[in-house]
């Protein structure tokens, strides 16, 4: 299978170098609604569990479609006790059906945040989008974890929905519309009408709890972000911007952000950030703290109280050859789960963040993939510790 390497070629700067319808929408259509499909199987929510998630694209054949394949996202839970699974579920995508932060290739190296809002508060949906109507343009919906079926459509006659999420803890999945306006719907009540949540100068934004930050850099995908629990600052790639800065000069959309790193291309280097290895934003431990994975490392990057300077820069682990593809903390914030790659092995990891801990490892984990014929094996998302 395919571990991701790489990000996209210009994405973030420094980590590319090194890393490699409601009535107030113009007269949209009221979305068509769908019954919730029936669960069958094991639940994947549950406490003491670490959740991983695939994609492998275009492993199926198209159940409506003669000729044509369709990804496949399977989703499991290990005990992080033992590392024994728990709980699998597979989910067979429609027909043109995808999900960015799974099963797009050129997102790689996304934030926790980033990869946890592909799925609604207790893994049942997945959040994602379908073919318009005639197969024009993209709509925004949730498939269920359990077998695949869409439960929702959001758009009506001309959609071109972006960026479909769950807001954090809930069922409530957020889009931006083609003609920019963000919108949400209550997946736990399917008949609810969409709420319009204003408008987007783009068709992006990053979602943190109930409150939309509808700029970013250009280099910068929404799933690629880690907003800061005091909500002021963000950081996507090495690249860190408050909520509160201005439109860029060339684009409305966008804002100039400050380098972790090196100075580069004109950006200004965050203070005592200069000497720091190229890496991208994980998550956050506090307001002042923040996870970066170096590729092969994971650094804990603490800065001043208004973000204004980087005070220290510690890595968590040994630096070593293998790929350390992902990490999501604990519960109650002590320790990191992470997974390790090397030589074509998978392994899932515990660290404990007191002071001389050294990783210990949970489980080996299958890097099978469903590639089928024409397949293409997916990243590995370390998703969330329940």
């Amino acid at each position: 299978m395919r571990i991701g390497l790489g990000l996209r070629g210009t994405a973030l700067l420094l980590v590319a170098a090194a890393l490699a319808g409601c009535d107030s929408q113009g007269g949209r259509e009221q979305p068509e609604e769908r019954a919730a499909p029936t669960w069958t199987g094991p639940q994947i929510a549950g406490p003491g569990r670490v959740v991983i998630a695939r994609c492998d694209r275009f492993a199926a054949q198209s159940p409506t479609t003669p000729d044509a394949r369709v990804h496949v996202v399977t989703v499991t839970a290990y005990s992080v006790t033992d590392g024994a699974e728990v709980a699998r579920q597979v989910a067979t995508l429609p027909d043109g059906g995808s999900s960015d932060a799974l099963c797009d290739p050129t997102h790689s190296w996304l934030s926790a945040e980033g990869e946890r809002q592909a799925f609604n508060d207790d893994f049942t949906l997945l959040a994602g989008t379908v073919p318009g109507p005639g197969n024009k343009g993209k709509v925004a919906t949730a498939f269920s974890v359990s077998g695949g079926a869409p439960v929702s459509a959001g758009s009506g006659a001309a959609p071109d929905d972006r960026v479909p999420v769950f807001q954090s803890g809930t069922s409530t999945l957020w889009y931006v519309t083609g003609d920019r306006h963000l919108t949400s719907r209550d997946l736990k009540h399917p008949s609810a009408a969409p709420t319009d949540r204003g408008t987007a100068p783009g068709q992006s934004f990053v979602l943190a709890g109930d409150q939309a930050w509808v700029r970013t850099p250009l280099e910068v995908k929404p799933d690629q972000a880690a907003v800061a629990p005091g909500g002021t600052v963000a950081v996507g790639g090495n690249l860190l911007w408050h909520r509160t800065d201005p439109a860029a000069s060339f684009a409305e959309q966008y804002v100039e952000p400050a380098v972790l790193g090196p100075s580069l291309n004109g950006r200004t280097a965050l203070p005592g950030s200069e000497a720091m290895p190229v890496c991208a934003a994980r998550l956050w431990f506090d307001d002042r703290s923040l996870l970066c994975n170096a590729r092969s490392t994971l650094l804990r990057v603490t800065f001043a109280a208004d973000h204004s300077r980087v005070e220290k820069i510690e890595p968590l682990l040994p630096q070593e050859q293998a790929l350390i593809p992902g990490a999501v903390l604990s519960p109650d914030g002590r320790s990191l789960a992470f997974l390790r790659e090397w030589a074509g092995a998978l392994d899932l990891y515990r660290l404990d963040l007191s002071a001389g801990a050294t990783p210990v490892r949970i489980a080996s984990l299958a890097t099978d993939a469903r590639t089928g014929s024409g397949g293409a094996g997916g990243d590995v998302r370390l998703v969330a510790w329940q």
